[in-house]
């Protein structure tokens, strides 16, 4: 039965206005009307925003800025890096990926929309470390990808040393906006890396039939992101990434609510989930019109609201045929195909994980494979990578390819001291020994273009499972 409360909440209306680079809202619920303006469409504004509607309107409020309960001991988490070491890298060091080669440790990170892209850096001792420059600076960016502020976006590297060269793989955003996996190859981990020219893994459509709210878009873009090779003791190489529908899903559902109200009772419990649900259905329009990042900002309670029901709210959906496509996008495989001594994907890819423990909610990305105890061992990220509820998950598998059996729970989750660690990778350490490196947020934090840490943990194997020191 539908809360008699949450029936007599009226609709909201927004009226948003572009002003420059600003954007000013207008809404209204019932008698309520309040006005805001955004200097940017920057996440960190939105969500200032999301606060302030919350404190008007009875919305929820962004995870980042609840207290979150987090009892326990700290575990043994060492930080590596905890500021910006170039003033061209602006948003630390999210989704590093570590290689050790004999001239010491050589780190690579996501850049997002930073007009210089992927910064390099290097240590001999995991102590100090070295920026050294860009792999792809600004003015050198492939030109098959969208690049600039706002527009571009650079995510994910990766380098591997394949057999004289180093290779990187990485995420971009192709001109359709659809993110796409591109590869670059170089002498040296500073380079001069030379790209391929076109993505190794592009972007997709997605017929989205039940999907009417655009009709000038009867196709959306999906993408593929977070690209990893592993290079197997035999020499053969494989590429993973993943499928990123978790972008994709939020603003149709958002438009299947403003057509089908009714719906929003279905879906959520809690009346903060349920004005949530509405004003995202108010604004979708607008957000339609924005560019995919700023898309995603406008989801972003939503999404949250979502995750905080997310059984309830699949069996609900599965049972609405119009939300076909959106049940279908609200999982994210990860991939994976071998990979030939140029570059180049032979054979056919194969799904080896996908999103299926209740902790992943609508995702799992980041993944990470490494050879321990003659088994193959799979590292991934999952939740949203902006809030608490992120983590790092592990499965084991005895073929690079699969079936890959998952540890129950996540690996790594928030604590006290950081927030949301993820996308890791494995290297040895100083002592030979595998280590975990994976980003996290100070507390308080979290979101796109906001500071990430490069932090470390000691790993230890048995031929079932993986555990922390």
């Amino acid at each position: 039965m539908h809360s008699t409360t949450s029936r007599t909440i009226p609709a909201f209306e927004v009226e948003a206005v572009a002003e420059g680079i600003a954007t000013r809202f207008t809404v209204r619920l019932g008698d309520q009307c309040h006005t805001y303006r955004l200097p940017t469409g920057q996440h960190n504004h939105y969500a200032v925003f999301f606060s302030e509607l919350s404190r008007d309107f009875g919305t929820r409020s962004p995870a980042a800025h609840k207290p979150v309960p987090l009892d326990g001991p700290e575990p043994d988490w060492r930080p590596l890096i905890l500021d910006n070491l170039s003033p061209r890298t602006t948003a630390g060091y999210g989704d590093p990926a570590v290689l050790k080669t004999e001239e010491g440790y050589w780190l690579v990170a996501t850049s997002n929309d930073a007009p210089d892209a992927f910064p390099i850096l290097h240590s001999h001792d995991l102590e100090s470390w070295t920026h050294h420059g860009f792999v792809f600076p600004e003015g050198e960016a492939p030109e098959w990808t969208a690049h600039g502020r706002a527009v571009g976006d650079y995510w994910a590297p990766e380098m591997a040393k394949c057999g004289d060269e180093y290779w990187l793989v990485y995420t971009a955003r192709q001109r359709s906006n659809a993110l796409a996996i591109g590869l670059a190859k170089a002498p040296h981990p500073t380079g001069p890396w030379t790209d391929l020219g076109h993505p190794l893994v592009s972007g997709f459509a997605i017929n989205t039939t039940n999907y009417p709210d655009d009709p000038s878009q009867p196709m959306l873009s999906g993408g593929v992101i977070d690209s990893h090779i592993f290079i197997d003791g035999n020499g053969e190489r494989y590429l993973f990434w993943k499928r990123d529908t978790n972008g994709v899903w939020p603003r149709p559902l958002a438009g299947l609510l403003r057509r089908n109200p009714e719906l929003v009772d279905r879906l959520f419990t809690q009346e903060p989930d349920r004005r949530t649900a509405r004003f995202a259905a108010a604004v979708q329009p607008w957000a339609s019109t924005r560019r995919p990042m700023e898309r995603f900002f406008l989801m972003q309670q939503l999404i949250e609201a979502v995750l905080d029901n997310w059984e309830h709210v699949k069996n609900v959906l599965a049972e609405v045929p119009e939300a076909d496509f959106i049940y279908d996008a609200m999982s994210t495989p990860i991939y994976g195909q071998r990979l030939d001594q140029n570059g180049e994907l032979i054979g056919s890819d194969r799904i080896v994980l996908t999103n299926d423990q209740e902790w992943e909610g609508h995702l799992i990305e980041g993944p990470w494979v490494t050879l321990q105890e003659g088994r193959y061992w799979m590292f991934y990220a999952g939740n949203d990578f902006g809030t608490p509820a992120y983590g790092i998950g592990v499965a084991v598998s005895d073929h690079p390819l699969g079936p890959y059996v998952k540890q129950e729970g996540p690996l790594l989750k928030s604590v006290k001291t950081w927030w949301a660690p993820g996308h890791a990778s494995v290297a040895p350490g100083l002592d030979g020994q595998p280590q975990l490196f994976f980003h996290a947020f100070f507390p308080g934090t979290g979101g796109y273009n906001c500071f990430r840490a490069l932090l470390t943990t000691r790993l230890e194997f048995s031929r079932e499972k993986v555990t922390l020191p």
